[in-house]
Formats: structure tokens, sequence, C-alpha cells
């Protein structure tokens, strides 16, 4: 009786528009995922990306904020700090802050990826310009996508503006709706 569910499930959410079947697959993993499943993902994520960056200048760094995941509702307040660092300098050249719904998507965005990129190094034993090129900027591309999916989040109240502000209980408004409120 479960899979009969789980068919129907599938068959529905075939049916939905692209970006619709995506959340509610993201959704649906993120309510499954362990917390040592998490913790292994930040670590992978950080094995493949400092793959792809080898010999090149900037890489991405993913790691648990602080305090963020010490509660039993972790996957509420959890947050994941995407930081790209200038390897020869040291120097963080930009941060960004995620919820687990937004790692998730760019966990899965950079292993697939990733994977073709990584796929091709290995086939080939002489990069030829167009696999370097494509991957001397990974680390920057995948910081643009960082902050596209930080970007997107809008405000609960108004629905309109772009959400700043990130409260304990993982809603987003807009400093615009807190200072009515």
């Amino acid at each position: 009786m479960g899979q009969q569910i789980s068919d129907q499930t599938q068959l529905v959410i075939n049916k939905l528009p692209e970006k619709v079947a995506k959340h509610v697959t993201l959704v649906r993993e993120s309510g499954s995922l362990t917390y040592e499943e998490f913790l292994g993902r930040v670590a992978e994520l950080n094995d493949v990306t400092a793959k792809v960056a080898s010999g090149q200048e900037k890489h991405l760094l993913f790691e648990v904020q602080p305090g963020s995941d010490s509660s039993a509702f972790w996957k509420v307040v959890v947050r994941v700090v995407c930081t790209k660092i200038n390897k020869s300098s040291g120097i963080v050249e930009a941060s960004r802050i995620m919820n687990l719904y937004q790692f998730i998507q760019l966990y899965k965005d950079i292993t697939s990826q990733a994977a073709g990129v990584l796929a091709q190094s290995s086939t080939s034993e002489e990069p030829d310009e167009n696999s370097s090129s494509v991957t001397s900027c990974q680390a920057s591309l995948w910081m643009g996508r960082v902050k596209q999916l930080t970007d997107e989040e809008e405000c609960c109240i108004c629905m309109d503006g772009r959400a700043d502000l990130i409260l304990p209980c993982a809603h987003s408004f807009c400093q615009k709706c807190i200072d009515k409120w």
C-alpha cells in the first residue's frame, strides 16, 4: 500500500509545472535527510569544489554556521555559510548564508555539474583550452548561483520586497515589513 501511494504521488508530481515539481522534490528530500547525511553533503561539496578548483586561484568553502544546528529543529534553523576564498592571498572575496532548502538546491546543482567536468577531465589526459576555461571560473559561477538562490527569497508578508532578514523561525521578511510590525 505504501508503494501505491508513492507511485500516485510521483504521477502527480510529474504533472506539475517544472518549478513546482522541483520544489516538491527538494522539500521531500529535506524532510527525509538525517543530520549525519546533511554533514556528509557539506563535506562532499567541499571535496567536489576543491577537486574542480585544483590549480585555480579561487575556491568555495562550505561550513555549518556555528550554533545554527544545535536545536532539535535543526532543519528549520540550520544555516550553511558559503565562502569564496582567494587561495593565494587567503582573502575572503564573498560570503553568503543559505538555509537547508537553498543548500540542497546548490548541492544538486554543483554535484551534477561537477560530475560532468570531472568525468571530462579524467577521460582526457591533457586538458584542452575549453575545459580549462570552463573550470577556471567555477568558483565564481557557483558563487553566482548561491547569490541567486539567496536573493530569490521574497518577503512572507508583502510578497513584494526582497527578504533581507531571516528570523529564527526561518521565515524571510523585508526590513520594511519588520519595521511595521
